[in-house]
């Protein structure tokens, strides 16, 4: 039997929760799983697909911000069943996800693990997990958090729940896995199919069914249909739920020797005296278990503490359960082996917890997980290393994130002495057969001019960016991945400071924040980061508008971490417009009953109610809309809908200054689109629109209702605009995006006609239009991860911005983001001259990526989209977060 811990994701300033995996042969068991889980998992290879369980030690978006797309994941590959185990307030919290979650063929058990229940222990063939209830000081658990939870309202939340996901089943061996659905009929977000030719009549049906029942839930009327329908009312609880995970008894060893000895032959006799049973031979003898197999060796256990504060320090010394554990485990019964300290800011260096900790027998090892013991690099060092090789071409356009280098403090500090060591991502420890501390893969997380010192980068350090014009449009682009994060690219997520007025978010994706600290700085500024000129602190006080375009969960689910960091930061005065989908309000609304959001603070404008421009607004959203423009200085602020999944929306936004800013959001080019680019008559300064898939990839690109890479040129072509900043690239696309004259010129919209040279028009509403592409003679299927990237390797010397594609372009400039980089318009026509030393770096990192990989295993046929890593792929196809 063979069984260990690995710590997935520690605590740092910058990212709080730490994530833990308790590993057997047979499944796993996750605790914990913050935002950004997910993504680790890939650049650390760390298998999540046999997981078991989760235990959530904390009902919060910081313990389970990456759950939801994790799940999402996880059902696409396949996996059918999965328990969740939390505190009070679970069930409401997962049932709160069907606004943007329905696998019913993934089951998802829920348990809520509450105070003074008997029944909440866990078991199975592997582990026993006892949870252990903390709780900060002056706090009395509420009758609400205790016992078993039989009420009306629980019921209402488990039938809610069950409309996200199928009902859970026990484990089967032998059982196979769901079959990946065929792309041609993949079915959609609200399970109809994705066939073209019912795309936009689809949507426009459900739009005009749903939007009165989703705003009647918004303005407090009555319930809904389906996901509208309101949760049980709930509030907030501090609770912390700790964890004794005891492992299995281990059996004696068999002694062949012995038995032979005692006339016994090998077969069926030995194994029956393994299992613990007595056998008679064939001349009557009895031989007991025991004078042939070893005794049994007691279980080992490993605790898992979680202490958020100083306030929950005296529950944590005076708990009863944890106190038991301070011998180390009785002489016949189970062994403590491990300790993990999961602590929040100022917790290790609290006298109390340490002399506690220091109470444990001196065999026990400590990992100590907590922010001033954890140095706080970015974890995600293939990105950084691409990122530094594009910060050298032009430092400008690719902001060098903040890192801290090394921890405050030492080890030696929590622990004097003591087997005690800091948590970092991949560090092990072997319980079974033999416990022992395992540090070998551990890789060390190397700071932005330590990585541009390894690679040999020609150039000093990039010195700190001066800060920007007053009054330039610049979009700073955190996440430009699409579906789920890849080691290479996060999900989507956009920011632009106004300055003198304040902060927009455009779409906040799963791990935005995390980014988004190190591109601003955290606590400190970031001094390349000077043309915000804002820490992230301060962009978080002065923001003033969170604009959701969709409800897919790749665009939306860092936004609570935003908010409940807004509704902590702000002056209590302040007030905060949400621009989104009525959908999203009803996920806040339901949501809030579990953790502070600021609900009470926020401006909830629905995107529908725009679609006319903010003249159109009525009522309290024509208030709102009022408050925002003056905020930000915006002349006009309008949407339209667009041609992806129900109520999906594109923004432009106009300020009083000039500048005029249009986001696609998702979708297959339509023509509301290019209407609202040239609405008002004032072209777009920038157009920030989606590029998913290649033009070879068209295909796929109607199926799945994206956007090409020449659709995206021709769009903003149609709309007249100056610059084109593409995003949302799928991650199969790991170069820069090549465009083709002959298909941007081949895009039409009706209404429009070819928009690439459309004249000017005016045009009602309408989402429903689908653009046609030719496509090329020679264009060219998905090929294996190999063969891909060395045809690209092998097309380095071409130059995407050819003779032919500047004539289709006229004075239109364009450019490709990259996760933590910002674009004004001089950025933008920079990157036209940069392309040929931007092409080298990124076919650089590719050669290092293919040495690093090897051949991929298998008959993988696609580019990583669908597993960030190729070699993680092997054949499979994992999930989407339903882009």
């Amino acid at each position: 039997m063979k069984w260990g811990v690995q710590v997935v994701k520690p605590s740092t300033y910058n990212n709080g929760s730490t994530s833990v995996l308790v590993q057997f042969s047979s499944g796993r068991y996750l605790f914990n799983c913050g935002e950004g889980t997910q993504r680790l998992s890939f650049e650390n290879k760390t298998r999540l697909s046999k997981l078991t369980s989760v235990f959530l030690t904390r009902v919060d978006w910081e313990s389970m911000g990456g759950l939801p797309g994790m799940l999402l994941t996880l059902a696409d590959a396949g996996t059918r069943d999965l328990v969740i185990h939390g505190g009070h307030n679970l069930t409401h919290a997962m049932a709160a996800t069907r606004h943007f979650i329905l696998r019913s063929d993934m089951g998802v058990g829920v348990r809520e693990l509450r105070d003074g229940d008997a029944g909440a222990e866990y078991a199975d063939e592997n582990v026993r997990v006892q949870p252990v209830h903390i709780y900060p000081d002056g706090y009395t658990a509420s009758a609400a958090e205790l016992g078993p939870d039989e009420s009306a309202a629980a019921a209402t939340r488990r039938e809610l729940l069950a409309r996200a996901f199928g009902v859970c089943r026990e484990p089967q061996a032998g059982r196979k896995r769901r079959e990946p659905v065929p792309q041609g009929v993949k079915k959609g977000y609200y399970g109809q199919e994705c066939r073209e030719a019912a795309i936009a009549g689809t949507l426009q049906r459900l739009e005009q069914r749903g939007d009165e029942a989703a705003k009647k839930r918004v303005r407090g009327g009555s319930r809904g249909r389906g996901s509208t329908e309101l949760l049980p009312a709930t509030a907030p609880t501090p609770g912390v739920v700790c964890y004794v995970v005891t492992g299995p008894e281990v059996p004696g060893k068999f002694d062949p020797q012995a038995a032979r000895a005692l006339g016994l032959k090998p077969g069926p006799h030995y194994a029956r005296l393994v299992k613990g049973e007595s056998v008679v031979t064939a001349d009557g003898t009895e031989i007991r278990p025991e004078q042939c197999v070893g005794p049994v060796r007691p279980s080992s256990r490993v605790v898992i503490v979680d202490c958020p504060t100083p306030a929950y320090v005296a529950s944590v010394v005076e708990s009863p359960q944890l106190a038991a554990l301070l011998d180390g485990g009785a002489e016949a019964g189970p062994r403590l082996a491990l300790v993990v300290h999961a602590l929040g800011p100022g917790v290790a260096q609290d006298a109390r917890y340490r002399a506690w900790a220091a109470r444990f027998p001196a065999h026990v090892q400590h990992v100590v997980s907590a922010p001033e013991f954890v140095a706080d690099n970015n974890p995600f060092q293939r990105h950084l290393r691409i990122h530094t090789a594009l910060s050298a071409v032009d430092p400008r356009t690719y902001v060098t994130p903040q890192a801290a280098g090394s921890a405050e403090l030492q080890p030696r500090a929590f622990i004097d002495g003591a087997r005690v060591v800091a948590a970092s991502s991949l560090l092990g420890f072997d319980i079974e057969p033999q416990p022992r501390l395992d540090e070998s893969l551990v890789v060390p997380l190397l700071t932005p001019a330590e990585m541009r010192a390894k690679m040999q980068l020609d150039g000093a350090e990039p010195e700190p960016a001066a800060a920007g014009d007053e009054g330039e449009l610049a979009v700073c682009a955190i996440g430009t991945g699409s579906s789920v994060p890849s080691i290479y690219r996060n999900v989507s997520g956009n920011v632009v400071s106004v300055r003198g007025y304040g902060g927009m978010v455009l779409d906040c994706g799963e791990a935005t924040v995390s980014l988004l600290r190190r591109f601003l700085g955290h606590p400190q500024r970031n001094p390349h980061s000077a043309r915000i000129g804002q820490s992230y602190d301060e962009f978080v006080r002065t923001l003033r508008l969170l604009y959701i375009s969709h409800m897919h969960a790749d665009h939306h689910l860092g936004a609570v971490q935003l908010l409940h960091d807004w509704s902590r930061l702000a002056a209590d005065s302040a007030r905060l417009t949400v621009l989104a989908p009525a959908r999203f309000w009803a996920w806040l609304e339901d949501y809030a009953g579990v953790q502070d959001v600021g609900l009470g603070r926020l401006d909830f404008v629905d995107c529908g109610d725009l679609r006319g421009g903010s003249a159109g607004a009525a009522g309290a959203a024509g208030a709102h809309v009022a408050r925002l423009k003056a905020g930000l200085g915006l002349a006009e602020v309008q949407t339209c809908s667009v041609v992806h999944c129900p109520w999906a929306y594109g923004v432009s936004l106009t300020h009083a200054s000039g500048w005029k800013l249009v986001y696609s959001g998702d979708t297959r080019p339509c023509a509301s689109l290019v209407a609202l680019g040239r609405a008002g008559g004032t072209a777009p300064t920038i157009v920030l629109h989606e590029a998913t898939l290649p033009d070879e990839l068209h295909a796929d690109a109607v199926a799945k209702r994206h956007s090409t890479v020449s659709e995206a040129v021709a769009m903003a072509l149609g709309m007249r605009a100056e610059n084109l900043l593409l995003t949302h690239f799928s991650q199969r696309c790991m170069v820069l995006p090549r465009w083709s004259a002959a298909n941007i010129e081949a895009v039409s919209v009706s209404r429009y006609g070819a928009v690439a040279s459309s004249g000017s028009s005016s045009a009602r509403e309408d989402s429903g239009d689908e653009a046609e592409l030719a496509l090329p003679a020679d264009s060219q299927a998905p090929q294996s991860v190999r063969a891909a990237l060395e045809r690209e390797l092998c097309e380095a010397a071409s130059d995407t911005d050819t003779g032919a594609a500047r004539g289709v372009l006229g004075s239109l400039k364009v450019a490709a983001a990259f996760d933590m980089s910002v674009y004004a318009a001089s950025d933008i026509d920079r990157y036209r001259r940069n392309i040929p030393r931007l092409k080298r770096a990124m076919f650089d990192e590719l050669k290092r990526y293919i040495d690093e990989e090897g051949e991929e295993d298998g008959d993988s046929d696609a580019m990583p989209a669908k597993g960030p890593v190729p070699k993680a792929a092997k054949g499979k196809k994992a999930g989407k977060q339903a882009a």
